[in-house]
């Protein structure tokens, strides 16, 4: 992330756009430190094991459209909800789809930028 985000509410257009530019490195920008998401098959990843999720997403050529976002903000974390739907490339070459809404908590770094900390896109895998 080359500015940091100033404001909650654009964590996840950027998220959206890392993501379908296939930018790993921006994807992971946006992320805190001990950042963990739950997928959507119930699985919890961090660390490592959720950059290798993101880049498994992301050599699916993963395509992710996210709805309207809530965010409710304090001082320095966030609560963000929305609707998102993403498909993906299956390993056997098909394309699937999942859909749902998604609870997010972001906190604002020392830098003052924002990142996601928690990523629980709930939804149908």
């Amino acid at each position: 992330m080359s500015t940091p985000i100033t404001d909650p509410a654009q964590l996840p257009p950027a998220f959206e756009k890392a993501m379908n530019s296939g930018d790993l490195d921006e994807v992971l920008s946006l992320l805190a430190p001990g950042a963990v998401m739950r997928t959507v098959t119930g699985e919890t990843v961090t660390g490592q094991a959720l950059r290798d999720y993101t880049a498994g997403s992301i050599a699916g050529n993963a395509q992710l459209s996210n709805g309207p976002s809530r965010v409710v903000a304090g001082d320095d974390i966030a609560f963000i909800t929305e609707e998102w739907t993403m498909e993906v490339t299956t390993p056997d070459g098909n394309r699937k789809k999942a859909t749902g809404t998604t609870a997010n908590v972001a906190r604002r770094g020392q830098d003052g930028g924002w990142r996601m900390a928690v990523l629980n896109p709930l939804g149908t895998a």
